[in-house]
């Protein structure tokens, strides 16, 4: 019975998810449902929950930012041409557009997420992908399935929280989520193939150049987690497909000097990267308080990338709107995403306080050894929930330690699979679609897309999530065999 109420929460977003209800809505009714679960099948004392509060709280205060960040760069990017000279000179050094798009996909997108973390590789994503004329659907899946690289985004907090929690190292857990992941980036290259291959005139070519690019991501990453720890590995990965594509443009001469006008568009995201590691690596030998995570906050080093983009596009006479214009129609497009993510993560925070997310983990432990193809599906429903896989593992991978060593399984084999499938699970999660959807239809007139009218947010999640859906179903129960064959 416990169980079964435990559920309820993932049940009423899943049944709203399939009626298309808009993800403001699941994330308001399934954080109801928790709450009402909470209070009559899992009485908390409330110094517990004043407990996960201060524990939680300042992670869901961050999200909120950075997302507000994301979008706001977006929008000031857009507006004053940033996007456009930089979409330019990839469109100009890229032998077509198929090189630009496996460029965002397996680069810029890994790259932007591994820094900052929280879905915002898609904010870079999808404004470059529409201006490499793709539509807004197109547009908004291809950037979620550059979300490949999500145990290392933000540097990797997910990752260290199932390491934690499980009692193993986070070298361990790092080198064998990368092992891992290569089922994921793979199957990332085919969904975006069957996407594109209509597009394409040679779509065998766009096959092994998506292929190659997504194996040329893992590897990177892996070996990063080998020679420079975990953290990093994501930034590294990322730079090393960048590398070699303008290599190849180089080598093709068809690269084009990037000149100073791009070098300005892109300032802002080289200060976010070198900003945000200088930060975190100054501030990491001082003790865990409220300065040192403000001052390595992703949040805190966008609002610093928009204020550069705002203030340095005017050498360049881009854009005249003033900032605060700017900002008040980046809250009205940040509203949505900023309920439906914060509704989720608050949600998947419940869980953890109130051992909701244990009594369901130990529940399905009890089907035995199957549980070892369960387990990582149950994690990717956590990831689809909260849209981020710290508060996925937050939930379960105590609980996925606990089942692995009852039934004399590898802890670190299910603790890291459950950390891969939970993280990709968020390309999937109503948050996500949401964020994608929101930077597609951005109504900028410098950013026009090929479609006569936008979509609407039902019918762009209506074309993705069956998409995705079915890719995520195989890659975990593929990754859920592994595990079995292993145990």
């Amino acid at each position: 019975m416990l169980a079964l109420a435990a559920a309820s929460p993932i049940v009423v977003a899943m049944t709203l998810f399939l009626a298309r209800t808009k993800a403001t809505t699941m994330a308001v009714y399934s954080l109801l449902t928790g709450v009402l679960v909470a209070i009559f099948f899992f009485p908390t004392p409330v110094g517990e929950l004043l407990r996960a509060g201060a524990m939680f709280g300042p992670t869901i205060l961050e999200v909120l930012l950075i997302l507000f960040g994301g979008v706001l760069l977006s929008r000031i990017t857009a507006e004053t041409g940033a996007m456009d000279r930089i979409s330019g000179w990839l469109r100009q050094s890229a032998s077509n557009r198929q090189a630009g798009t496996v460029l965002v996909i397996f680069g810029l997108v890994p790259f932007a997420e591994s820094v900052t973390g929280f879905g915002i590789g898609v904010t870079v994503g999808v404004p470059l992908l529409m201006q490499l004329g793709h539509s807004v659907k197109h547009s908004a899946i291809l950037s979620l399935l550059g979300l490949v690289a999500v145990p290392w985004g933000a540097l990797g907090p997910g990752t260290l929280v199932a390491a934690d929690l499980a009692g193993l190292s986070l070298f361990d857990v790092g080198v064998r989520s990368a092992l891992l992941t290569l089922p994921v980036v793979l199957g990332a290259g085919i969904a975006a193939w069957l996407v594109m291959r209509g597009e394409s005139p040679k779509p065998g070519r766009l096959l092994a150049h998506l292929v190659g690019a997504a194996v040329l991501l893992n590897a990177g990453i892996l070996v990063a987690n080998l020679l420079m720890g975990t953290p990093p590995a994501g930034i590294i990965g990322s730079l090393l497909v960048l590398a070699v594509h303008l290599l190849s443009f180089k080598m093709g001469r068809s690269l084009v000097p990037a000149g100073r006008a791009v070098a300005v568009a892109l300032l802002p995201y080289a200060v976010l990267t070198a900003g945000l590691l200088a930060a975190r690596a100054l501030s990491s030998p001082m003790e865990a308080s409220l300065l040192k995570r403000t001052l390595s906050s992703g949040g805190i080093w966008l609002i610093v990338a928009c204020l550069i983009a705002q203030y340095g596009s005017t050498s360049l006479g881009g854009g005249t709107s003033g900032l605060r214009a700017r900002a008040s129609l980046a809250y009205r497009s940040w509203v949505p995403v900023g309920i439906a993510t914060g509704g989720f993560t608050i949600l998947g925070a419940l869980l953890a306080a109130t051992g909701m997310g244990r009594e369901l983990g130990a529940a399905l432990a009890g089907i035995g050894a199957g549980y070892l193809v369960l387990g990582p599906v149950v994690s990717g429903l956590a990831g689809f929930i909260s849209g981020s896989n710290t508060a996925a593992n937050s939930m379960l991978a105590a609980t996925q330690a606990q089942a692995a060593t009852s039934m004399g399984s590898s802890v670190l084999q299910l603790v890291a699979v459950s950390n891969v499938t939970a993280s990709m699970a968020t390309m999937l999660a109503p948050s996500r679609i949401l964020l994608a959807y929101e930077m597609a239809v951005i109504p900028v007139a410098a950013v026009p897309g090929p479609d006569a009218a936008s979509p609407t947010e039902g019918e762009v999640t209506a074309w993705i999530a069956p998409r995705l859906g079915i890719l995520l179903a195989v890659v975990c129960t593929l990754l859920g065999l592994i595990t079995w064959v292993i145990h």
